[in-house]
């Protein structure tokens, strides 16, 4: 396996390595900020409980795919997502595609150690030693995957997955920058991220978003209705949290076969405005906000606006159809 980090930790002589691990050892694979402090930390918590993990680092993160078809290839059946959204994003693409799973037995384990959304929506935590219990226990959640089509800078049709959310406008921006900030090492530190450090990136994020998005005329189609509005932002969501660890989508569920559909009327400095709001699930209801529990979502815009799929930005964007596919993803919980 290549691009594999220092030699594993070795078990210490006290614990016994546990009698039955009922998804083989984990596999963890990690972003660039992950390889500094975070997989050390997590193979020493394995390791203490008498596992040893194997650990690869996505160097770009992009190549986070490729390391995960190899493992899956090589036997390996749990693979961790150590790090930010769009790592997760790129193993989630190799376990489901958009017409199913790929891999049927495989699981998918969330380390965001402080540095993801979707493993927020699940209560993981975010301690080493407490997550290292999660990942070896037998608990699994079957969870829904959103689909995403939408038209691709050459005029044709592209199609996507997401295990998180579909976004578009302003929290599309804010989302993008997260997560490229988490991946990239800025928001980087030793377990978890500290408050105040969590804080300035979604600060930086959120201004950054706000001088690269704007409202436009839209048509929003859900399940028995359609609407007409001037849209600054919009989330289709299997989880509740995203742009930075916020609660955008409170009564979002992901194993209820329906996309939490939070759409911003107005412009983008009005949603940048709430952002304590935001964070806290307290924006809705709203006479500015409109929210929805769909099976099937439609948006088309007069103007383009960004489209991004758990931090990952996709190339082209409106029209956009989104539906889900019910429980076809294992996550470790």
């Amino acid at each position: 396996m290549s691009a594999v980090t220092a030699p594993a930790p070795v078990p210490s002589p006290g614990p016994a390595r546990p009698a039955t691990l009922p998804y083989g050892p984990p596999f963890l694979i990690g972003d660039p900020a992950a390889a500094r402090h975070d997989l050390t930390l997590l193979r020493r918590a394995l390791a203490a409980a008498g596992v040893v993990a194997e650990a690869a680092v996505a160097r770009p993160v992009e190549r986070a795919g490729a390391i995960a078809a190899r493992a899956l290839e090589d036997g390996h059946r749990l693979l961790v997502a150590v790090g930010s959204d769009r790592l997760a994003h790129a193993l989630l693409r190799v376990l489901v595609d958009p017409g199913g799973p790929r891999w049927p037995d495989a699981v998918l384990g969330l380390a965001g150690l402080g540095r993801q959304d979707l493993s927020a929506t699940f209560g993981l935590p975010d301690e080493p030693a407490k997550l290292a219990r999660h990942l070896l226990g037998p608990n699994l959640f079957l969870a829904d995957v959103g689909r995403a089509r939408w038209r691709g800078p050459d005029g044709t049709e592209r199609v996507g997955v997401f295990a998180n959310t579909a976004e578009l406008g302003y929290p599309a921006e804010v989302s993008a920058r997260a997560t490229a900030g988490r991946a990239g090492g800025a928001w980087g530190t030793v377990g978890v991220v500290p408050q105040w450090v969590g804080r300035a990136g979604r600060l930086t994020a959120a201004l950054g978003g706000l001088l690269a998005s704007r409202s436009t005329p839209a048509r929003l189609e859900v399940d028995h209705t359609a609407v007409d509005l001037r849209l600054a932002g919009l989330v289709a969501a299997n989880g509740q949290f995203t742009m930075g660890r916020m609660k955008v989508a409170p009564r979002a569920l992901p194993d209820d076969g329906r996309l939490s559909v939070i759409a911003f009327q107005g412009e983008p400095l009005g949603v940048y405005a709430r952002s304590k709001d935001l964070y806290y699930g307290l924006h809705v209801p709203h006479p500015s906000v409109r929210e929805y529990q769909s099976r099937r979502v439609a948006v088309d815009t007069a103007e383009p606006l960004t489209l991004v799929l758990d931090g990952w930005r996709a190339a082209g964007g409106p029209p956009v159809s989104l539906d889900v596919m019910e429980r076809v993803l294992r996550v470790k919980v």
